[in-house]
């Protein structure tokens, strides 16, 4: 276990780097979706539902799991990805149910 020393210190660390630009960049690959960027309201939805991890996620956690099933000797299949169409289509209407209010 930390000493109250060491966990101080980490607590600094950790304030300086949500302080830098740089760490606090979406990195979701799904640049369409209205939620990117919005980070909070991103993983406000995910825990809402359940039913999978924010996006921007998927990648490390995708690696701890093919690490795992290897040592298993399993095979991974990633999801099928929403195609980034959708988010187009979705803007196309909403931008259609504006004009008409």
């Amino acid at each position: 276990m930390r000493t109250r020393e060491e966990y101080y210190e980490l607590v600094k660390k950790n304030r300086i780097i949500t302080k830098d630009p740089e760490n606090l960049k979406c990195t979701c690959p799904k640049v369409k979706c209205e939620y990117h960027g919005r980070c909070r309201e991103c993983t406000a939805l995910h825990r809402y539902y359940k039913d999978h991890v924010p996006g921007c996620f998927h990648n490390y956690i995708n690696d701890k799991i093919a690490d795992l099933a290897r040592i298993g000797e399993l095979n991974v299949s990633e999801k099928e990805k929403t195609p980034p169409e959708y988010w187009d289509y979705i803007r196309e209407l909403e931008g259609t149910k504006k004009q008409e209010e």
